[in-house]
């Protein structure tokens, strides 16, 4: 029996070029001839010793000293690994030397000029090999549906090839052929969901003894185009901030507006989300009755001058409520509206004002234009449209005045585009993954000890019972307004009580491991033991011959049942693995666990639908009257990767933010109550107006550390985050972080599934740097001989790690992700050699697991790199 179940859908990322194309890369010509090198230089290493003792015992016991120096002189040759100089070896010095020790002397002489030779011929092959890799780079570079991406991706690079393909040259420049290099390997190995570099399509469980993985492969690759939701955001903001407001726009309370004590209190405009204080006037208080849930701009404005003969001081009264926040209009384009353009045109149609109405020409082409399907192999018209979309933006920015850059700068940041694969009926045998699956629940079960946000959540326990006292309810903005107001005080006026959990209590930087572990607050101090004793359990697992460790899934799911209630095992999870067969047997490396209920299979149904795909699910219903409402957060926050399709049952309405559902649906903000438990141990969400717990969920794909800092507290103490992290390591000493040498981490497995990949990260002043003048074949000799010297593979996934700057900058930049590299191939290498220059940080090798180009049974016109997205749920969450 399980204790889960998995949604009826899942998730596959396919990588945009097959893998085969970094096979083509790689001509290994030259790798070896650096093997060989490698194998001459252990074979000298040998004879050295031996010679060196050999030659010491002849020159000891010579009787003729004329031939004593050239004896040395040789034995310092033999040493210092040159070879000898005329007199230092000929017929009369190997007469003087014992038969054996003068064929040992020969022999070294053999492997001697055997590796001066390879050295030269490895010289002449780099170069050769790196026109051949230019060849290939440039056939893979034909792609269609790679062109496609890189017109989106580096627009100029595409020129430089299209130039270079009219001109018919073959020979690229260093920093385009690194360029290339880059996007090819990321095509192949990486499965960002970025244009055609990667394409995402929905699978089906099937019950039985069915194949591992099967696919029709009839696929048909399509592409969702969508304007930025930035740019609609101030584009609609400077059209609804132009004169007076439309008399068909609705307009709102401010969704976490909180009466207490005579005053209003709510949040205010973003980015800053101040929280503002007000009077609750009689004259705020009649306003807020005639808008009640909302009602049109109209509705107000004439409703308050049939009671006052200025109707613009009445006009002027409101409007200054909407600065300060207390009113709020909703958008004409509700945030997640799939048709935007629709939604904006028609409401500037029902305007009186000539400069809104100017922009509808400009609105409509735009829409017509983001209509046409952009087919994902006809490059030309591609560009083309990339053209228009950027140019008709850009003419919409300057006609509203607005501060955005040009519009060859527009045409990356203006639309998004998404590719996604429909048909091709996927399926996979649950009998097949269940046993994978059953280690995820595991995984679920073990991980909410060490969630990120775990000891935030235990410090605002503590906080909320002595700020509001034991058992109390408070509303969630007078937590907030509560918290601001804690954090600013300064040390001096800081109560006892308050200063070991005020680190815990900001949510701008993660608070360091020490503070956990010097906390004097009991819950967190036991945290920290708990999850030192769970991390050496895992830490100290069996390490077979292979060298891995590997954790017993019922160790763990022991070891979690004794933990205190507090720490609460998240109801659903979302894993990102890519799964591979070691005998025919099914295993999974595990890239990210996040919070589930629908994150990131909300964003690709809605491209899904929107491509024309078809996907087996169903909507989440609120049949439990025991279980807490599942609630997702209204809005987009500016963000494209926040659309998405609704698939919680509720929806928390969030200030300025605009729903089209209904309003039995949605939770505002200040319907919400932080409720303090009897026994101390934790805090609850509740709803007022519901009367049952909240289970506050973010779907959209937006950084947690993004979000705005209300909903960033909301999800920090109620909701879920991410269980596992390539950005966050939870697996890493911190000794091993901090090495001045190169410092290995061993995989570890908890059943079938792979926690860790394998990793050695060194300071950059301990990798190899190239040198002025250095030849790619002296680089790549150096190269070799420091990653065997520290058993680092061949084929990894290399990536920098900044130690400068705040940890929002360190997390979150390019740098950070990881790049697929074969240093057996030159253009790899320039890739490695360009990333670490100038570089200051630790440089890390992840090892290549699975392999991209071992066989694989996930197949979308031939094998790809593939990543399988699946939701776990507990039974009765």
């Amino acid at each position: 029996m399980t204790s889960y179940s998995v949604r009826e859908s899942f998730f596959v990322r396919f990588c945009g070029l097959p893998a085969s194309v970094l096979d083509e890369l790689t001509r290994c010509r030259s790798w070896g001839l650096v093997e060989e090198i490698q194998a001459l230089d252990d074979a000298l290493n040998i004879d050295a010793e031996s010679l060196k003792d050999a030659l010491y015992s002849v020159i000891g016991g010579l009787v003729d000293s004329a031939f004593k120096p050239r004896l040395v002189a040789l034995r310092r040759c033999v040493h210092r690994r040159r070879f000898p100089a005329k007199g230092e070896w000929g017929p009369s010095v190997a007469r003087a030397l014992p038969g054996e020790v003068a064929a040992q002397v020969e022999q070294w002489l053999i492997r001697m000029r055997r590796r001066e030779s390879a050295l030269a011929e490895l010289f002449v092959t780099a170069e050769q090999e790196t026109h051949e890799e230019t060849r290939s780079l440039l056939k893979a570079a034909t792609d269609p549906v790679f062109r496609h991406a890189l017109s989106q991706a580096s627009p100029a690079l595409l020129d430089e090839l299209l130039r270079l393909e009219l001109a018919g040259q073959s020979k690229l420049r260093r920093r385009t052929a690194i360029g290339l290099t880059k996007f090819v390997s990321r095509a192949a190995t990486k499965t960002s969901p970025y244009s055609t570099f990667t394409a995402t399509a929905a699978g089906a469980w099937a019950a039985g003894t069915g194949p591992l993985f099967s696919s029709s492969g009839r696929h048909e690759l399509r592409c969702v185009l969508e304007l930025d939701r930035m740019v609609l955001e101030q584009t609609v903001n400077s059209l609804l901030a132009e004169g007076m407001p439309s008399n068909a726009l609705r307009i709102r309370p401010n969704p976490s507006l909180n009466e207490l004590d005579g005053r209003y209190t709510f949040l205010g405009r973003r980015p800053a989300e101040p929280l503002v204080a007000i009077r609750a006037s009689r004259e705020v208080r009649e306003c807020l009755r005639i808008v009640g849930d909302g009602c049109t701009v109209e509705h107000l404005h004439s409703t308050l001058a049939a009671r006052t003969p200025q109707r613009s001081a009445a006009v002027r009264f409101c409007e200054q409520l909407v600065r300060m926040g207390v009113l709020e209009y909703e958008s004409p384009v509700p945030d997640q509206s799939e048709r935007p353009l629709d939604d904006l045109i028609r409401f500037l149609g029902t305007t009186d004002s000539d400069r809104r109405r100017k922009v509808i020409p400009l609105l409509e082409s735009l829409r017509a234009t983001l209509r046409q399907d952009p087919s994902p192999t006809a490059v030309a018209p591609y560009r083309e449209q990339q053209r228009v979309i950027s140019s008709l933006v850009a003419d919409i920015g300057q006609e509203l005045g607005l501060d955005w850059p040009k519009a060859d700068v527009l045409r990356k940041v203006a639309f998004h585009e998404n590719a996604v694969r429909v048909g091709g009926d996927i399926s996979c045998s649950s009998s097949h993954w269940r046993p994978v699956l059953d280690d995820l629940d595991v995984l679920r079960r073990w991980l909410a000890l060490h969630d990120r946000m775990l000891p935030v959540r235990v410090a605002y326990t503590a906080y909320v019972g002595h700020r509001f006292g034991a058992g109390a309810s408070v509303p969630f903005l007078a937590l907030h307004e509560a918290v601001q107001a804690d954090l600013a005080r300064d040390d001096a006026n800081c109560p006892s009580w308050l200063r070991p959990l005020r680190p815990f209590l900001q949510l701008s930087n993660p608070v360091p491991a020490d503070e956990l572990e010097r906390s004097p607050v009991p819950s967190l101090s036991r945290l920290h033991r708990l999850r030192r004793e769970s991390l050496e359990t895992v830490l100290t697992a069996d390490r077979q011959e292979d060298g891995v460790l590997h954790a017993d899934p019922a160790v763990l799911t022991e070891l979690s049942s004794q933990w205190p209630d507090w720490v609460r095992t998240p109801g659903s999870i979302a894993c990102y693995l890519q799964p591979y067969t070691v005998n025919g047997e099914l295993k999974a490396v595990v890239n990210t666990i996040s919070g589930g209920w629908g994150k990131g299979r909300a964003r690709w149904s809605r491209l899904l639908d929107q491509a024309g795909g078809r996907l087996h699910d169903v909507p989440r219903t609120d049949d439990d009257v025991h279980a807490p409402l599942l609630a997702e957060m209204s809005g987009t926050f500016g963000v494209s990767v926040n659309l998405r399709r609704a698939v919680a049952p509720y929806e928390l309405d969030y200030p300025y933010t605009t729903s089209t559902r209904p309003d039995d649906e949605r939770i505002p903000l200040n319907d919400l109550l932080v409720r303090h438990m009897p026994s101390g141990a934790t805090i609850e969400l509740w709803s007022r107006s519901k009367g049952r717990r909240v289970q506050p969920a973010h779907l959209g794909m937006m950084a947690d550390p993004l979000l705005p800092p209300a909903a960033r507290l909301l999800f920090a103490a109620f909701g879920q985050s991410y269980l596992l992290h390539p950005s966050l390591s939870l697996l890493k000493p911190r000794e091993a972080v901090e090495s001045s040498d190169v410092a290995f981490q061993p995989r570890i497995e908890v059943g079938r599934a792979v926690v860790q990949r394998a990793e050695w990260s060194a300071p950059i002043a301990c990798v190899p740097q190239e040198r002025a003048g250095e030849p790619d074949g002296a680089y790549l000799l150096r190269l070799a001989e420091w990653l065997r010297a520290h058993q680092i593979p061949r084929r990894c996934f290399v990536r920098l790690y900044a130690t400068d700057g705040d940890w929002v900058s360190r997390v979150f930049v390019k740098s950070r992700k990881p790049m697929f590299l074969d240093f057996a191939s030159l253009s790899m290498v320039a890739v490695f050699r360009n990333m670490t220059k100038e570089f200051s940080g630790r440089v890390g090798f992840e090892e290549a697991l699975p392999d991209p180009s071992d066989p694989s049974p996930f197949e979308c016109d031939g094998p790809r790199v593939a990543e399988f997205v699946v939701e776990l749920t507990a039974d009765g969450s």
